[in-house]
């Protein structure tokens, strides 16, 4: 018989700022519905849990469960989960609490055992769930994209960066790396520097305004920003290195007429500032969140994210060099899922890409200091031929000197077919969250699923009696 109805799904992130969450799986997965503050408060007497803070209440004090990734206090989230299921609950009042099944989407590498046990407790006895199980966000990533069972994924968060190697669809918990305090708000300690004069709360405000950006226009590449955008662009954030270096020497004549036609059509338009790009801007303004006034910013809006870049590319390079088997280090490579808010800042999932381009792709040696070749056309082609020598080595060739990692570099390329998470489209859609849809995923074949295929795909409250907390290990991946 079926398990549970897709529209009575609950599926939970909780981040240290903000927890996002959806009640009911559409006939298109969508992203999620709902975005709400990772806070509660409580009474400095009682200590009791509430959900929001009037005037008169003085004495409540603001607790954020979450901090850099990690649960700081785990009864204040308990508390935040039982706020979000009392709004389901109110919301469709003809559902009760045993037809809706729970999956939260957690970074397992941050989250503590006894943490996870502990809350899964609450969740059965507490708010009486029959049906839990967690995910993994690195996993659920993965999930989500779909292009390969092996990826590197990137959390950047706001103090904490989060590099996941997932080979075969299993987490390499070795050579994954968790840092706490760097992670975007090095940008914003960064920007204060640039612009003393702007409070804590316009500095994050000019960071999540969208004009805020990434210039990515470095002479030592074999492509220019132009060419970058317009890559990313058509191919949904799928860029490959090899394939533009081919692109590059076989057709120069089409990306010149391409570029040459952006450039005379924002020249046409060069009486209104508002059509031009903003990177071709002087000034631009952002709305100060606080006050709803505009504040005018020059070319300080392209600063700040530089220390950052570096710091996650290194970070990318340690994880990856210690998978031993090279063939899936390089489809790690091959597979950069970013995920995280600060994936929305326009260029700055390319200047990763550039980065990691710059410091670590396998390129000939001879050459400049940065392993640029002095010849443009004799560096494309000994890089090509690399490419070439890489695939024979992989076709049974014993000569393992040739076929180094990385070769390729490139942003794992997003399906086709989920409309909703295309939108909207001038914006980068919605895939900076698209571990939520691998959580919608997972969520179909676990608790929608006829067969267990010999084994429980899920806490219920049989399984919980038997075994308690523990049995949270049982279930999950």
């Amino acid at each position: 018989m079926p398990l549970y109805k897709e529209e009575n799904f609950l599926v939970v992130h909780p981040g240290s700022k903000h927890t996002l969450f959806s009640f009911g799986l559409q006939d298109s997965l969508s992203p999620p519905q709902y975005k709400i503050p990772s806070v509660v408060y409580q009474d400095a007497i009682t200590k009791e849990y509430k959900s929001k803070k009037t005037e008169e209440d003085n004495q409540l004090i603001e607790i954020h469960p979450i901090k850099a990734a990690k649960i700081v206090d785990v009864n204040a989230f308990n508390y935040l989960l039982k706020i979000i299921l009392q709004s389901v609950i109110t919301n469709n009042p003809i559902i009760t609490i045993n037809q809706i099944p729970l999956l939260l989407i957690i970074p397992s590498l941050t989250w503590s055992r006894a943490n996870i046990e502990y809350v899964t407790k609450y969740v059965i006895e507490s708010l009486e769930f029959t049906a839990f199980n967690i995910l993994d966000i690195s996993l659920a990533s993965t999930f989500g994209v779909g292009s390969s069972t092996s990826a590197v994924v990137v959390n950047v968060g706001y103090e904490s960066i989060q590099i996941v190697p997932v080979v075969g669809y299993q987490i390499i918990k070795f050579a994954s790396k968790y840092i706490s305090g760097p992670g975007s708000k090095l940008i914003n300690e960064e920007l204060s520097k640039i612009l003393p004069n702007l409070s804590e709360s316009q500095i994050e405000d000019l960071k999540t305004s969208g004009i805020y950006e990434v210039l990515n226009d470095h002479e030592d590449t074999f492509y220019s920003f132009d060419d970058l955008q317009k890559s990313v662009d058509d191919n949904d954030d799928d860029f490959d290195i090899a394939k533009k270096i081919t692109e590059d020497t076989a057709e120069p004549m089409a990306i010149e007429t391409a570029t040459n036609g952006t450039k005379q059509e924002v020249s046409n338009n060069n009486n209104d500032d508002e059509q031009k790009p903003n990177r071709e801007l002087e000034t631009n303004t952002f709305i100060d969140s606080k006050t709803g006034s505009k504040i005018a910013v020059g070319k300080e809006r392209f600063q700040g994210s530089g220390k950052l870049i570096s710091f996650i590319v290194e970070t990318i390079y340690e994880s990856l060099k210690l998978i031993p088997d090279i063939e899936k280090r390089q489809e790690c490579y091959s597979n950069v899922i970013i995920i995280g808010s600060t994936g929305k800042i326009p260029g700055f999932k390319e200047g990763i890409l550039y980065k990691l381009f710059q410091d670590y792709l396998i390129r000939e040696p001879h050459g400049t200091a940065n392993g640029k070749s002095n010849d443009d056309s004799n560096g494309i082609n000994i890089t090509l031929a690399k490419y070439q020598q890489a695939d024979d080595a992989i076709d049974g060739e014993s000569t393992s000197d040739l076929y180094q990692v990385p070769n390729a570099i490139k942003l794992a390329k997003y399906p086709d077919y989920f409309p909703e998470w295309k939108k909207p489209k001038e914006k980068g859609g919605s895939w900076d969250d698209v571990y939520f849809l691998g959580g919608e995923i997972y969520g179909k074949q676990i608790f929608s699923n006829n067969s267990n295929h010999g084994r429980e795909l899920f806490i219920d409250s049989e399984v919980y009696e038997e075994r308690g907390p523990q049995s949270i290990w049982d279930v999950s991946i």
